[in-house]
């Protein structure tokens, strides 16, 4: 259908049915109005000749009378009247008629001009002559006027059953008019129930169907009107409806689809981050990592070869799920190193590497073998690519841990060798000048000098041991878990144990992160203050405490209530202060040692974490 078949024909529009049934039934109403109007008005002109022409009657019978009575004068005001009343105004359609003889005309008009002509010809020229007197040859006015009454009263009948005819003309049509009304009336509700109504039911229908989602329905409205263009518009909009939703289905599913996939690849790239993270130790399992790869992949076989920077041969060779082949002895391992210069997975036939490599450095490749002709999906490769970046960040921090570790063994070991220095090896230098002076006394004889020399090698020998000792305290203490603050307490119940003094600790950086370095160099710097403070302050307590000051630099403060710092304390215990004077430089600060007014000694230190200045380099930036 179209809107050139809509617009053929005057019923082809549901506009056209109604409009022309209304425009039928307002005809039909009017012509009915204006029907019985017009016969009511005939009727009533009817009902005033009837009147009239039954008083003529009368007026006759006044008239003999009158006549009889010798009444001649009123005889002759009757026989004037009664000419009046035939030539009245009601009758003008009468006389009209009779100036045409020849026209052929009614009953009624027939029974006019008999009873008229008599009266002109015969019963008024008798009357009159009577009243006058004057000589007639009527025999008998009596018959004339009974003559004439009967006329008159035919025509009286005849304008009653004119009247009767015309009133069963009106019920005739009004009759007719009713029937016709009904007929259209039933027809244009037919019409308007089987082309509107049901058309619109079953639309109204097909609509609440569609809204609650069965997008196959159609409308079946046969004809070519508006209604039956609207059914088959709905019917193209349903199934442009059904169209779109079931597209938009399938892209429901594959965005679902694409969606679960990136739901995997994020978690198993999660998981493997946090697995990568977790591992302290650096022993990352990548076995496992390739196992639970091979899983998401399906039947495609997975490698992965590590190399040193220099080796030709991986170090590390892993198949997923201990497969018996081994993919990669058929291959030259030069192109598995040599394949990180490409910014994509290098292609061959059967097979994909994806490079391991973080910058320059090249740690190995992930080979992956793929089972039968299909390509592997976008998604996977970028998985697999994925996977491959974060082994290259796993290995980069397993290998920047080594480079740290080895870092900080040969920084201990260089403090190590300061305080060795420092320590042991002069007192042992000591040791060695008081073996050569009693050597020398010896070779002399001269023994009485032998006993002093003597005691100074006691003393020697003590202090050397007591250095000893406290070197190998500090160098097996050892940073746990806990952080810094476990340590202190630590450090501060091993000073307990060494003396009577109490040793409170007052650590408030709860809210500020210090890295591995500035935490050992303060943990030694604590000890060495806390051992100066024990063996050589004599007082009752001490204090340390660790606090964070506005501007973000980290204070520590160790004070004693003993007798003070000498002049000269580097004689006191030179090592120690060594030892503090060096860590408290490597942290990028110095210490403060100075006697306090109310007595003791105070140990003060203050220097900004690295954390700290990073993020005062950013704000400036």
């Amino acid at each position: 259908m179209n809107t050139d078949n809509y617009q053929q024909g005057l019923f082809g529009s549901v506009m056209s049915y109604i409009t022309v049934s209304l425009a039928t039934i307002i005809a039909i109403t009017l012509i009915s109005i204006f029907v019985s109007f017009w016969v009511t008005e005939l009727a009533d002109k009817d009902a005033q000749a009837i009147n009239l022409s039954g008083s003529m009657r009368m007026q006759t019978y006044r008239i003999g009378l009158a006549l009889e009575r010798g009444e001649f004068e009123a005889a002759t005001q009757n026989i004037e009247e009664l000419h009046k009343t035939w030539n009245h105004s009601i009758f003008a359609q009468q006389h009209s008629l009779l100036k045409d003889p020849e026209e052929e005309h009614s009953k009624l008009t027939q029974y006019f001009a008999i009873a008229y002509f008599n009266w002109l010809s015969n019963t008024k020229p008798a009357l009159q002559a009577t009243a006058n007197r004057a000589p007639t040859n009527t025999p008998n006015f009596n018959l004339l006027l009974e003559n004439q009454v009967l006329l008159t009263d035919t025509l009286v009948n005849q304008f009653q059953k004119d009247a009767e005819r015309k009133i069963v003309n009106l019920r005739t049509f009004q009759l007719a008019a009713l029937f016709i009304t009904v007929l259209v009336g039933s027809l244009i509700f037919y019409l308007l129930k089987n082309r509107v109504e049901k058309p619109l039911s079953q639309l109204t229908e097909t609509a609440e169907r569609i809204s609650e989602g069965d997008f196959n329905q159609r409308v079946d409205v046969e004809g070519s009107d508006e209604l039956s263009l609207l059914a088959e518009t709905f019917n193209r909009m349903s199934k442009s409806i059904a169209d779109s939703y079931n597209v938009l289905e399938e892209r429901v599913e594959e965005r679902t689809r694409a969606l679960q996939q990136n739901n995997i690849a994020l978690e198993f790239l999660i998981t493997t981050a946090r697995n990568i993270l977790e591992s302290h130790d650096g022993k990352f399992s990548f076995s496992d990592t390739i196992s639970d790869l091979s899983d998401i992949l399906g039947d495609h076989k997975l490698e992965l070869c590590l190399f040193t920077e220099q080796g030709q041969r991986p170090y590390l060779q892993l198949v997923a799920h201990n497969r018996t082949d081994n993919p990669c002895e058929k291959t030259d391992c030069n192109n598995c190193r040599n394949i990180h210069q490409k910014s994509k997975p290098l292609l061959l036939e059967g097979q994909q590497r994806f490079s391991i490599s973080m910058g320059e450095r090249h740690f190995g490749i992930i080979d992956l073998h793929i089972n039968g002709s299909n390509k592997l999906p976008d998604w996977q490769q970028n998985l697999i690519q994925s996977v491959a970046n974060q082994f290259a960040v796993a290995l980069s921090m397993g290998e920047q841990k080594d480079r740290d570790h080895r870092f900080a063994m040969l920084s201990e070991r260089t403090v190590i060798a300061r305080e060795l220095h420092d320590s042991l090896a002069q007192a042992l230098s000591y040791l060695q000048i008081q073996v050569t002076r009693l050597q020398k006394s010896k070779d002399r004889g001269s023994y009485e000098l032998q006993q002093p020399i003597i005691d100074e090698l006691r003393e020697g020998l003590s202090s050397a041991y007591r250095q000893l000792r406290e070197l190998l305290t500090t160098f097996r203490l050892k940073m746990d878990e806990g952080g810094l603050k476990t340590a202190l307490e630590s450090t501060v119940e091993q000073l307990r144990a060494r003396s009577d003094m109490a040793i409170v600790l007052d650590y408030q950086l709860v809210n500020l992160p210090l890295d591995a370095s500035e935490e050992i160099h303060l943990l030694q710097i604590v000890r060495e203050a806390g051992q100066n403070a024990i063996h050589h302050s004599r007082g009752q307590n001490v204090l340390i405490r660790l606090e964070q000051k506005p501007d973000k630099s980290v204070e520590l403060i160790v004070t004693d209530d003993g007798v003070g710092i000498p002049n000269t304390p580097e004689k006191l215990n030179h090592y120690g202060l060594a030892i503090m004077n060096e860590r408290s430089r490597n942290l990028g600060g110095e210490i403060d040692i100075t006697s306090r007014p109310t007595g003791g000694t105070q140990v003060s230190f203050v220097f900004t974490p690295s954390t700290t200045q990073t993020e005062s380099l950013t704000s400036a930036d």
